[in-house]
């Protein structure tokens, strides 16, 4: 090879090497983001891509009641909602010096443990309750203890009623749940929702999860509510709900709290749900996991929790209701728009059918 063949190679070589490491470098640049004096620029340190921070302070307030009141809290039917979950509640509630119990089941005062307790045992615990809470229940309500729980709030004794969204992967089919005492627990589902009981008053429980992909809690299903107006929203601006699932109330019912614009999983569509309703002495809302210490000061939620916890103690019960059930109980009063054996519930809006 002559010697100018060979510097020619060279001489192209080298042209070519400085084309790629100019061309590497430009890219480097680019996709970085950085400037020529180091600074960085690009969309991926923006600040507004960042999660939105989303307050958490304070504490639930000592409810303003009167009176030392009683509230019980069912844990008779496999009730997955323990006192720990709902530890703020409680405190606020004990702080004032209300007496909280958590019933199990079994007759007479029904506090004994056990899995679940006789209708009879409810009622005769409730003649000496001023207010009942209900969440997430694995199984069904009989017709007498909804009988006793209508009278129960018919006389002036206030019933809160919480749920979550049906577990998808049952559908709220009955299930059977074998106990190792070898005793018969019943049909139950999991997770349950009152159903039967809050038809009674007129309300019923989505099947589907509220989700917002775009403005949420720094989550999916960690959807914000306003208030609807009324003394149990007072002080709130913004809640917090997570796992939510919507509500439909019957001509009776009043909205407390509605989630903004969100979708609604069982039919992915776009509306304005209620999540928390009124009816006369009974509350309803469909979450559970603003009960959690995780979540109870999280936005607004310690001031609803503070009014709610309000709402239980100051009712005025009648004394001795439930009265004791004679040879024929019979239908129910149902004063609160349904019957007492609850037929065909609401439709949950947009769903189409119920739940």
């Amino acid at each position: 090879m002559a010697l100018t063949d060979l510097l020619k190679g060279i001489g192209v070589f080298a042209v070519v090497v400085v084309v790629v490491v100019a061309a590497t470098a430009a890219a480097g640049t680019l996709l970085s983001g950085s400037s020529t004096d180091g600074s960085v620029d690009g969309p991926a340190y923006d600040d507004q891509l960042l999660p939105a921070a989303v307050e958490d302070g304070g504490t639930v307030g000592v409810p303003d009641g009167d009176t030392t009141k009683t509230v019980v809290i069912d844990k008779s039917h496999g009730n997955a909602l323990g006192e720990s979950e709902m530890q703020p509640f409680v405190d606020a509630l004990v702080r004032d010096g209300h007496d909280v119990q958590f019933y199990t089941g079994g007759s007479g005062n029904g506090f004994s443990a056990g899995v679940s307790g006789g209708s009879s045992g409810l009622n005769a615990t409730l003649r000496s309750a001023d207010a009942f809470v209900v969440a997430n229940p694995a199984s069904s309500y009989t017709t007498e203890e909804i009988n006793g729980i209508d009278a129960f709030a018919e006389g002036g004794g206030r019933v809160l009623l919480l749920a979550d969204p049906v577990d998808p992967s049952t559908g709220g089919q009955s299930i059977g749940i074998p106990n190792p005492l070898g005793t018969n627990t019943g049909n139950t589902v999991t997770p349950g929702q009152p159903t039967n009981l809050a038809a009674n008053f007129g309300v019923s429980f989505g099947a589907g999860y509220l989700f917002d992909m775009t403005d949420n809690a720094n989550n999916f299903q960690r959807v914000y509510a306003q208030p609807s107006g009324g003394s149990l929203t007072e002080g709130v601006d913004r809640l917090v709900f997570e796992d939510a699932t919507p509500l439909a109330t019957s001509a009776a019912g009043t909205p407390v709290a509605e989630s903004q614009d969100v979708m609604l999983s069982s039919t992915r569509r776009g509306a304005t749900y209620t999540v928390a309703a009124r009816t006369g002495n009974v509350v309803t809302v469909g979450d559970t996991n603003f009960l959690e210490p995780s979540s109870a000061t999280v936005a607004d939620n310690e001031a609803f929790l503070t009014n709610l916890a309000e709402f239980l103690v100051n009712g005025d019960k009648e004394p001795g209701v439930p009265e004791p059930a004679g040879p024929s109980t019979g239908a129910g009063s149902g004063g609160f728009g349904g019957p007492t054996q609850p037929g065909t519930p609401p439709a949950i809006p947009g769903n189409g059918t119920s739940p």
